[in-house]
């Protein structure tokens, strides 16, 4: 009885860290996409680029960090004296017994100063 209560503990836990090796990794490259988001909206929303320009800087931005997006996916606002940035993108997750889609939203508005 002892070694089954020993063994179960241990798949519970190798499941654990199985699940967070695979489930962890999208949620950084979320984090740090939104900082990248943060800052072409920042460095755009003082330059006179059209709409285009600003997304094929986002979709190249993604896809440098392994985020592959179509350009309706991404959203460009201009509210007065600003610049705003939506994105909306989905990953797949390959578990062993349960594949999972994580789906991601990245939002970022900058006003400019005058």
């Amino acid at each position: 009885m002892g070694k089954l209560k020993a063994l179960i503990i241990l798949v519970i836990v190798f499941g654990g860290i199985y699940v967070a090796w695979e489930m962890v990794p999208p949620y950084i490259n979320h984090y740090q996409f939104q900082d990248e988001l943060d800052d072409i909206a920042r460095r755009n929303s003082y330059m006179n680029r059209s709409d285009d320009d600003v997304r094929q800087t986002v979709i190249k931005k993604a896809s440098d960090m392994g985020i592959p997006l179509k350009e309706e996916q991404v959203t460009i606002t201009r509210p007065s004296e600003g610049l705003g940035i939506s994105v909306r993108y989905r990953v797949h997750v390959d578990m062993l017994l349960h594949p999972v889609d994580l789906d991601f939203i990245a939002n970022s508005i900058n006003r400019r100063n005058i």
